[in-house]
């Protein structure tokens, strides 16, 4: 059947040319050869036609005229003529191009197409071969006019031709919608080197000509080297920022970055920096921050912190985190903004660290304020520092900012002038801490004094609180705690044939490490000692985990205790005549008995049969033997106290303060009085867990929201958190959960009213988001907003988000969303970082199926093509192993059918603030931090809301939000539909 329909087009194209019809007459009897709902396409009409046209040197008119007339009338498709153009023309035959090049000038600012997806898809790969063949022509036709021939002027005028539909291809938005996603949609990497080679040819051949001199090809040079810039930077027009001008001004605080570098230097001490990188380097995409800007950001951060933190318990946190962290910080940040290899050396220092460096010199005051609390100079430490470790800096720079700082300040204070400051403190406990790594790898049987003597003493002043934060900030607390675990194990119990002398001493390394690990396990989280290498088979691995791990309360009726050495215990305390250190006794089957014994002894003082008095002297006697018994029963206190009644929690709890009361004793005990003060640390601490709201506030009868309230004001009033903002927040989050957290965050966006102060929100909220970033965005995605779209919302919104507020919350919600998305994909690419995520506070439920809405069933609408209605629901169903993705996709299939009832209300107006966002959002620097979300939304929610809202985006805009590297889905398809549906829409 096919083959006879092309014959008979074919006899009735000749007979068309024989009889001189019209171009009307030639359209009526195709279309009765043409079965009813075929083109021409079907039959290779186009193909035929140019053929027949292009046969001798010179074409034939009357057929072309036909093939234009069928293009009017839909005969036959643009993306058949231009394949077949490209196919055919031959700049050999120089009358015949000139002739098909005028026919596309008729034809390019007039296409459209109305077909299907593929029909659609089709045109817009036609183009990009189209684009190719032009390059092609272009540079061949260069190449003949530097050959100087007779004919030169033909390939002039080829030249210009080409060159001005070139020119049309990358000016029109229509025409550069269509090549994009073209791009997108193929695989074959033959093609785009292709094309770099022809434009590269191109530009050589114009070089040369304008090098030759030759008068009547000047004004050939300039319109070539207009397309040549144009394909170049094809992306970089397409992607231009549309949105509105970003308010940067120079002596405001980033509220985003600075309270990201509070939650680092005082949330995440353990952390490798890694996870801050990444998120620091979206942040700086999303928000158009410059290197420099981010650089100066985050050392006028660490400024801040130190200066506000002098004094108190944060202090060490941010001078470790100042003088260790942030210059390995920017060097990370550095390799990769410009793109440099992870391990790479540096090559030359960075000029963006140095301008940065200066610029921290604008802030004078700070810098003095810094100074005189810290009591150095804390610029030159930093840039000390920074030349050190990264080489970002060069010895000429660092004398440079010197002088300069020098010449700003009133007699900067040296680095070096007291031993007490701070930073010489952090820097000088680094290498010891590579030291005590050594030592501990020691043999433990034959250097027990030497151990003694250096685990001791780190136990005085601040020692051990220097050193602890001394190996965060080298990545080495992970070592020191698995060595320091293998330590106590090894010394966990008595050699048969120890002497007294001998067995003092091992009980004694067991205290001390046994208090050092609880200390580390308390201020960094029990993760730190569980991700080591001995598997959690030793004695302390899995105390901890019993005693000591968080939200989990142990067997408190203790059945697995041994009656007999329970009794020996009890009665070694209650008669103070036993030296538990003597040997008679493994000192880590005490730690698992001691709660054992306190509970025989609470037994018997509720039932009074011990009075006060003698429940004192035996716990004195207990915190007197080994201090880790001591804790190990405080441990047992506080969690029974937990489950007990009001009425019975006095007694436990008089024996808990008991033993956090100091003990005055003589210096005659061996080391006591410094593993005292570690004990009662770890004790008081072990006391304050009980309480989680213990520190939030004065008034604990107020409510989370409003402690919230307080210390997000002062977020806002300061531009940036404080440590007790910081802790704070922390705690509340910990109490809370993600959706409380993001709920409050929420309606303190919405219901701002000053527009500046409502950007601040949403930096502040977004930052204070990165507390547990995934956790958050799910809550956000699977929680609040489905609600707000579902007319159920409790939020206290400005005309439910349809007004600025909305818009404000549309930002905010682009923002984590793709924060949150780029912060999984890097942590899927790397599993070595799953373990060490130090952002995830709260475990938080799943389900998406929240109940209090359901999804509305999607309105039957006539769609263009089934392809849009079947991508509509397909995104959701592709992300079953990534809760954030898929709790993202179905937010926005709900999106899809609030779009699709197509009734505008304020919940629509927040759609298309959605919308708007990720258009304007998307450039040319964000497009890669933004294809997660982007190829998350389905592309009937752009098809409704452009039908529904005919001015709300560009069809260059749904070119970028749809086509993306790579497609696998064939979402290029349906993007190519709706560009096309919207054309003409504005």
């Amino acid at each position: 059947m096919t083959e006879s329909t092309e014959q008979k087009l074919k006899h009735l194209m000749r007979k068309a040319w024989r009889e001189r019809w019209t171009d009307l007459m030639w359209g009526i009897y195709v279309k009765e050869v043409i079965p009813a709902g075929s083109t021409g396409d079907t039959y290779n009409l186009a193909e035929s036609i140019l053929k027949q046209a292009l046969i001798g040197p010179s074409p034939n008119s009357k057929l072309l005229s036909y093939l234009q007339y069928s293009l009017n009338v839909q005969i036959v498709s643009y993306s058949a003529v231009f394949e077949n153009i490209c196919l055919q023309g031959s700049i050999q035959k120089t009358r015949c191009l000139l002739e098909l090049l005028h026919l596309l000038e008729q034809s390019l600012k007039h296409i459209s197409c109305s077909g299907s997806a593929d029909e659609c898809a089709a045109l817009a790969s036609s183009l990009m071969s189209l684009e190719t063949w032009l390059w092609g022509i272009t540079s061949e036709g260069l190449t003949k006019l530097s050959e100087a021939s007779s004919t030169s002027n033909s390939y002039t005028v080829i030249c210009h031709y080409t060159t001005g539909l070139l020119s049309t291809l990358y000016e029109e938005k229509y025409l550069v919608s269509l090549l994009y996603i073209a791009r997108c949609c193929t695989s074959d990497q033959f093609a785009a080197n292709n094309l770099a080679t022809l434009v590269n040819q191109t530009e050589s051949n114009i070089k040369h000509l304008a090098g030759a001199g030759n008068p009547t090809l000047e004004n050939l040079v300039e319109p070539v080297e207009k397309v040549i810039r144009q394909c170049r930077l094809f992306e970089n027009d397409l992607f231009k920022e549309n949105g509105p001008e970003k308010p940067f001004y120079e002596n405001s605080l980033c509220t985003d970055i600075h309270t990201l570098i509070s939650w680092e230097a005082l949330l995440r001490p353990t952390s490798d920096g890694l996870e801050l990188t990444r998120q620091l380097e979206v942040l700086q995409k999303l928000r158009g921050y410059s290197a420099t800007q981010l650089y100066c950001e985050i050392l006028r951060a660490c400024c801040l912190g130190l200066a506000e933190t002098a004094d108190s318990p944060g202090e060490l946190r941010w001078a470790v985190f100042t003088f260790l962290k942030a210059p390995l910080l920017l060097l990370r940040l550095h390799r990769s903004i410009f793109g440099l290899d992870p391990n790479s050396p540096i090559g030359e220092p960075s000029p963006e660290v140095a301008v940065a460096f200066e610029r921290l010199l604008c802030y004078p005051g700070l810098l003095e304020t810094t100074d005189a609390k810290c009591h150095c100079n804390v610029v030159e430490g930093l840039l000390n520092e920074v030349k050190m470790r990264t080489s970002l800096l060069s010895e000429w720079h660092v004398t440079s900012i010197l002088s300069k700082r020098e010449s700003l300040s009133r007699g900067g204070l040296k680095l070096e002038t007291t031993n007490t400051q701070i930073a010489t403190l952090v820097l000088r406990a680094e290498p010891t801490v590579a030291s005590i790594l050594k030592t501990l790898d020691t043999d433990y049987a034959k250097n027990q004094d030497t151990l003694l003597k250096v685990l001791s003493h780190l136990l005085s002043g601040q020692s051990f609180e220097l050193i602890l934060n001394a190996a965060t900030g080298t990545g080495k607390l992970r070592a020191f705690a698995t060595k320091l675990v293998r330590f106590n194990e090894a010394n966990r119990q008595p050699a048969g044939s120890d002497p007294s002398k001998t067995a003092n001493s091992r009980a004694l390394l067991f205290d001390i490490s046994f208090l050092m690990l609880c200390r580390i396990t308390q201020m960094y989280g029990i993760e730190v000692i569980l991700s080591g290498e001995l598997g959690g088979e030793t004695f302390f691995e899995q105390w901890a985990s019993e005693w000591l791990k968080p939200n989990q309360a142990p067997d408190l009726l203790l059945n697995r205790c041994d009656p007999m050495l329970t009794d020996q215990l009890l009665k070694a305390l209650t008669s103070g005549e036993s030296d538990l250190r003597s040997g008679s006794v493994r000192w880590h089957d005490a730690c698992f008995h001691v709660p054992a014994v306190i509970r025989e002894i609470l037994a018997a003082y509720e039932s009074q049969l011990v009075s006060d008095e003698e429940v004192e002297r035996i716990l004195d006697t207990l915190r007197t033997q080994m201090c880790c018994l001591s804790v190990c029963a405080a441990a047992w206190l506080r969690f029974y106290i937990q489950v007990q009644p009001m009425n019975l929690k006095g007694k436990p709890t008089m024996m808990l303060d008991h033993l956090m009361t100091p003990l005055s004793l003589d210096d005659s005990k061996e080391h006591y009085r410094e593993r005292s003060v570690l004990m009662l640390q770890i004790i008081r601490r072990l006391a304050q867990d009980e309480n989680p709201l213990q520190g939030i506030s004065d008034n604990q009868d107020q409510s989370l929201d409003h402690q919230l309230s307080k210390l997000w004001n002062k977020i806002l009033n300061h531009g940036w958190s404080d440590h007790c903002t910081t802790v704070g927040i922390d705690r509340l989050f910990k109490i809370g959960g993600a959706t409380w957290l993001v709920t409050s965050l929420v309606k303190a966006v919405i219901k701002e009213q000053s527009s500046d102060k409502r950007q601040r929100c949403v930096e502040g909220a977004l930052s204070v988001a990165h507390l547990d970033l995934e956790s958050c965005a799910i809550s956000l995605a699977t929680r609040v907003l489905p609600f707000l779209l579902t007319h159920s919302s409790m939020l206290a919104s400005d005309e439910e988000t349809g007004g600025p507020g909305g818009k404000a919350l549309a930002q905010l919600t682009v923002l984590l969303f793709t924060a949150a998305l780029n912060n999984q994909i890097a942590s899927d690419s790397d599993p070595s970082t799953a373990s060490k995520k130090s952002g995830s506070k709260r475990a938080i439920d799943w389900d998406l199926n929240t109940p209090g809405f359901r999804y509305p069933p999607l309105k039957k609408v006539a769609l263009h093509d089934d392809e849009l209605e079947a991508l509509c629901v397909a995104s959701s169903t592709t992300h079953e192993n990534k809760p954030l993705s898929n709790a993202i996709a179905n937010l926005m299939q709900l999106m899809t059918r609030v779009a699709g009832d197509g009734i505008i209300t304020p919940q629509l107006a927040f759609i298309s603030y959605f919308i708007q966002t990720m258009a304007e959002i998307t450039s040319i620097k964000t497009k890669e931090v933004m294809k997660p979300l982007l190829s998350l939304i389905p592309p009937a929610l752009v098809f409704y809301m452009l039908a529904v809202w005919p001015g709300l985006m560009s069809i260059s805009d749904v070119a970028k939000l749809l086509a993306h590297p790579g497609d696998e889905m064939g979402v290029g398809k349906i993007a190519a539909r709706i560009v096309c549906a919207f054309k003409n829409t504005n």
